[in-house]
């Protein structure tokens, strides 16, 4: 196989061209030589290994034709694009020399695009070799534009493909377009993509486009198409204009990836977040606020009670706690959803946070024995944002909820690495069955005997991969909560999170966050 096939076929219009001097006659090869020499538009290429030489045209005569016979044969076999011969033969044999070659030699005379008479007439050899390199730049630009589409069918296979002359008339289109549209090719070929608008763009809009890609530039966009049907679809257009060596546009090519489905889903989902923000007002600026009023009024009740009644007040007080607790998980479920897809992360001072969150969760939980023996360094830092109060929030709300006895314990343990921090939150609480943990973090999932709403780890797990951080489940170790702790032959569990640490920047929050 020749290096030429190998090779993407390079538009030379502009260029010098090769020619490959096949001449065993001495008299004739000088002529030839000084005369392409005189002329600046070619250039002489000595090589004799033919399979691998680039040429754009050969010059050959009788006895060297007969000598590389076998060589020029292959090679003009596998060139995929027309590779001219001119055959030198002296004027007073011409007929003779045609004719014997084409009887004897069939295959040799097909592979002769031309012949040129010696002596050589010089207006005569420019003529036949404009000719052939003509027609070997015309061969280029249809086998670039064969494999130019050749490689869209392939890259945009499952996209529609379609093409049109420079006045817009469909000349082809691909199955994808079929599928797309609803119409076959033999319907749309001949017509112009107007059958499929949709009414939904002006003529403005029409207008621009086809201004952009006349002026030789590539337009992209999102069109509104209408199916056979009658059904409206959409689809993220690029449309190229096709040049020859010239630089004239011959073709327009279009590319229509459909985003019906992704226009949709995008609309659903703002109309969920649009819901999702009523229900957070309503949550945060309503019931927040009125049981924030029933939880302090019953708090000051507490004094004026019998045993009887404050054992019956600390249920109303726990679940009035505990809607409070749900409106915090919406509000973060809120800021997660309509946070960027990327977040703005910086430094924040793990000791700050958990310390400051761990009193809070004293508070709410006055009967929970909640405790940090060795706090992180001072100058640790975590890569995250204000949300990653709420990953610690839930999780120890997690361990003290689903406890069941009447002395919960939360000891909260912290490792720290090279580049990353462990934060282990451990109870003495029932523990989680093997088969139940790995689904815990999915959306909506409760632990058992749960009274939750399932959201809350699915927060702490979405949070914790914004932060390029993670969480697991493990069993407690005989270090974090001793056996008389737990007082049960099954430990409690372990939640592990773990995080980036990072340096602290001008940018952390508070001077120490």
């Amino acid at each position: 196989m020749s290096t030429n096939e190998q090779q993407p076929y390079q538009e030379t219009a502009d260029e010098a061209k090769r020619v490959l001097l096949l001449v065993s006659d001495q008299g004739n090869r000088r002529v030839l030589t000084e005369w392409l020499t005189k002329h600046d538009q070619y250039t002489i290429v000595e090589s004799v290994d033919i399979a691998e030489a680039a040429f754009d045209c050969c010059l050959v005569d009788k006895t060297a034709l007969n000598e590389h016979r076998s060589e020029l044969l292959t090679r003009k076999q596998h060139e995929q694009v027309v590779l001219p011969y001119l055959l030198l033969v002296p004027e007073a044999k011409h007929r003779q020399i045609c004719n014997r070659l084409r009887e004897t030699h069939p295959e040799l005379w097909d592979a002769i695009d031309g012949l040129i008479d010696m002596p050589l007439a010089e207006h005569r050899l420019g003529e036949q070799l404009e000719m052939a390199l003509r027609l070997r730049d015309q061969s280029t630009v249809a086998f670039n534009r064969r494999e130019q589409l050749r490689q869209i069918r392939d890259r945009h296979a499952g996209h529609g493909v379609l093409i049109t002359d420079v006045d817009g008339t469909i000349e082809y289109v691909n199955r994808g377009f079929e599928s797309q549209s609803g119409y076959t090719s033999e319907e749309v070929v001949g017509n112009t993509p107007r059958m499929l608008k949709s009414g939904e763009h002006d003529e403005a809009f029409y207008e621009e486009l086809w201004k952009t890609i006349t002026a030789g530039e590539t337009w992209h966009g999102t069109v509104v198409n209408r199916r056979k049907d009658g059904e409206r679809y959409i689809v993220q257009q690029t449309i190229a204009p096709v040049e020859n060596p010239n630089s004239d546009i011959t073709q327009f090519i279009a590319v229509n990836h459909e985003i019906t489905d992704l226009r949709d889903l995008q609309e659903r989902l703002r109309e969920q977040r649009e819901q999702l923000d009523v229900l957070n007002r309503v949550l945060r600026h309503d019931i927040r606020n009125d049981m924030n009023v029933i939880v302090s009024w019953g708090e000051m009740l507490e004094n004026e009670l019998s045993s009887d009644g404050k054992e019956k007040l600390d249920r109303v007080l726990r679940a009035g706690n505990h809607v409070i607790e749900l409106t915090n998980v919406a509000r973060d479920l809120s800021a997660l959803i309509h946070g960027d897809e990327t977040p703005d992360l910086k430094p924040i001072s793990l000791r700050q946070l958990l310390t400051e969150e761990l009193e809070k969760r004293r508070e709410t939980f006055s009967d929970a024995e909640i405790t940090m023996p060795d706090p992180p360094d001072q100058e640790t830092r975590v890569l995250a944002n204000e949300l990653l109060s709420s990953v610690f929030r839930n999780l120890v709300n997690n361990a003290v909820q689903h406890n069941q006895r009447p002395d919960p314990k939360v000891v909260i343990t912290v490792e720290e690495m090279d580049d990353t921090v462990r934060v282990r939150v451990a109870d003495n609480g029932p523990g989680i069955p093997a088969d139940v943990r790995k689904d815990l973090f999915q959306e909506g999932q409760k632990g058992l005997e749960s009274g939750g709403t399932g959201m809350g780890l699915f927060l702490v797990d979405n949070l914790l991969e914004s932060y390029d951080g993670k969480v697991w489940i493990a069993d407690c170790s005989e270090d974090e909560l001793p056996r008389e702790a737990t007082e049960t032959d099954q430990p409690g569990v372990a939640f592990v999170v773990e995080l980036q640490t990072t340096e602290a920047t001008n940018n952390s929050e508070g001077g120490d966050r």
